[in-house]
């Protein structure tokens, strides 16, 4: 069981989080970074630590003293926003750190939570980790003359200039200019009309003496001392093996305001000595095909969704709107509409421009005509996977013990309260049923939204070992280790994210019945099937091999959960199958097979 420190002042919170974390993890706490001090940290062991301050800047020292004992791989859950920590020593080599500001709910907490004490994937050192930063330096996210004078300032030290409305990618420009210089140092952060630039000079120089990057947002709003200060940064002689950066922002035309005194003029004529105008996107309507192209590839691989494609109309309404907020607000209104809708074709009627339309999608369901459309063609393939008789008695089935769990409580509400210790079991017992049927519907929703496949080139054992990876805790507690053979790739012509999604949902439903302590081994077979083998109790494996042979009739106590029932649906819609044998004292054998591609022959 992973162990969990908890370092924050409020006792409400320190409980709230050891009511939501409890059954999962241990969790440790520690009311202040003194309190961590006088602890043994080391015996502790926490594979995580979750970090709370009061809402304002603090110093990296006191966090680095405190944070010493510990791995430095072990990753961090800040519950502040980023601005509210001085976060430079708490990325130590190996880090991984995450914000989530209060207030937030238990699910979010969750996730976070989850997601950081997953195994990180193989570290990428240098510029390839951020290679997907690269993109922001050429167009379409740069006009032609912008991207000229970037490519010939990554190989300076001299400041730049971005010049251009909010959201037209000034921060990520930033970035990448940072990485693709090859500065040495940190990318520090601040805006011109923070309270405290002057104050954090010390911050500032260290940047510069360590061959990092300043980016100021907003410079136009630099106080007289704050711009005495930047002046001083670029005039500083540095030694030439630690050369520094200043980048900075500004929706003004500085020399303009340094004609009538409201901007110093030797730092007005330095700054704009490269100026990069980032242009409107409404003025520059011929990029937008070729971001809404990358965008949403980028988008979909995020959601695991199918392939996207616009139809002339649907690109012509994206082109012709005035995006008052650039190219974040283009992203905002294609990532709403492919989380909402999930379509394999967007006609205008699925976008979602404003945020107000995401609240008439979700009681409006999606266009009339998508719908439409989609069920014939349905119809006309003959997939259907387990009936709804099926699918509506494994739900009842799925929701039954959950409602149990709640019902339980309100009926003994009263005694529940006057017992502190009672009251503490049966809370945590009904957030867990509550959790069970939010993931529940969760789950159904993000399989309701899937619709024709849209086959290619994909590599299906790579999709098996990813839900595994994901797995792996669960199967850690489970004291189930994964053995795999040697085999390369499987190359089959399926829909990525439809089946990503089938496997997760095998995996998931299974793992209730795997036998403990015991190997789960995965091949794939000489006929290209995928082979999951298992042990489990021999009257398990025979329900599962009836059901799969079977998948009529009503569901019963005997039945598969709705996970598998949903599994074999998309199996199915993929031109997959899905069988079960052995089980009598050996092992159970599962396997998956789909068509093969054209590059497995």
């Amino acid at each position: 069981m992973s162990t969990i420190l908890v370092i924050d002042a409020s006792t409400s919170l320190q409980e709230t989080l050891r009511i939501v974390l409890r059954g999962e993890y241990q969790v440790a706490v520690a009311r202040s970074l003194d309190a961590v001090g006088a602890m043994d940290v080391a015996a502790i062991a926490p594979d995580l630590v979750i970090l709370g301050f009061p809402a304002s800047p603090h110093g990296a020292d006191p966090i680095a003293t405190a944070l010493a004992p510990l791995r430095s791989d072990v990753p961090l859950l800040v519950l502040n926003a980023p601005a509210d920590v001085d976060a430079r020593e708490l990325l130590a080599p190996g880090r991984r750190v995450d914000f989530l500001p209060k207030p937030f709910d238990a699910y979010a907490l969750r996730a976070r939570v989850r997601a950081l004490l997953q195994p990180p994937p193989a570290a990428v050192t240098g510029p390839g980790r951020f290679e997907h930063l690269r993109q922001y330096l050429h167009p379409p996210f740069l006009s032609q003359a912008a991207a000229a004078i970037v490519r010939q300032a990554l190989t300076t030290d001299l400041p730049l200039l971005f010049t251009g409305e909010a959201g037209t990618g000034a921060p990520e420009l930033a970035r990448a200019i940072h990485i693709f210089s090859g500065r040495s140092g940190l990318l520090t952060i601040v805006r011109g009309d923070e309270p405290r630039l002057a104050e954090r000079a010390h911050l500032l120089d260290a940047t510069v003496d360590e061959g990092g990057t300043l980016f100021v947002e907003h410079v136009h709003l630099a106080s007289p001392t704050s711009q005495q200060l930047l002046l001083s940064l670029l005039t500083m002689r540095r030694p030439p093996a630690a050369p520094a950066r200043l980048l900075a922002s500004t929706t003004e035309d500085l020399l303009q305001r340094a004609t009538t005194g409201a901007f110093l003029p030797e730092l007005a004529y330095a700054l704009t000595t490269l100026p990069v105008g980032l242009v409107p996107l409404r003025e520059r309507p011929a990029d937008i095909p070729a971001l809404v192209e990358i965008l949403t590839a980028q988008l979909a691989t995020r959601l695991r969704i199918e392939p996207v494609r616009y139809t002339d109309a649907a690109m012509e309404s994206l082109a012709q709107y005035l995006w008052f907020g650039n190219v974040a607000e283009l992203e905002a209104v294609i990532a709403r509409t492919l989380t909402l809708h999930k379509p394999a074709l967007v006609e205008p009627a699925h976008l979602l421009f404003l945020p107000e339309d995401a609240v008439s999608a979700m009681t409006t369901g999606p266009p009339r005509g998508a719908v439409d459309r989609a069920r014939p063609a349905a119809a006309a393939t003959g997939v259907t996977g387990p009936n709804l008789e099926i699918m509506l008695g494994e739900l009842a089935h799925e929701l039954r013990n959950p409602m149990v769990t709640i019902k339980t409580f309100a009926q003994h509400i009263d005694s529940v309260m006057n017992d502190p210790e009672v009251r503490e079991r049966f809370s945590g017992l009904t957030v867990e049923a509550v959790d069970r049927m939010n993931d529940l519907l969760e789950t159904l929703l993000d399989f309701a939204r899937f619709r024709l496949p849209a086959p290619r080139e994909t590599n299906a054992r790579q999709l098996l070992d990813d839900v595994l990876l994901e797995q792996a805790d669960a199967l850690t507690r489970k004291g189930v280790r994964v053995e795999q053979d040697e085999s390369g790739p499987l190359w089959v012509s399926v829909d990525e994210a439809q089946v990503a999604f089938a496997l997760r949902q095998l995996v998931t439903g299974l793992m209730h019945d795997l036998t403990p302590h015991e190997a789960l081994h995965v091949a794939t077979l000489p006929d290209g099937a995928l082979a999951l083998r298992v042990r489990m109790e021999a009257t398990t494996a025979r329900r599962l091999a009836a059901w799969v042979e079977h998948t009529s009739g009503p569901a019963t106590e005997e039945t598969p959960s709705l996970r598998l029932a949903l599994a074999a649906a998309l199996l199915q819609r993929n031109d997959g199958t899905l069988a079960v044998r052995g089980g009598s004292g050996g092992p159970t054998v599962i396997t998956v097979a789909w068509p093969r591609s054209a590059r497995e022959g």
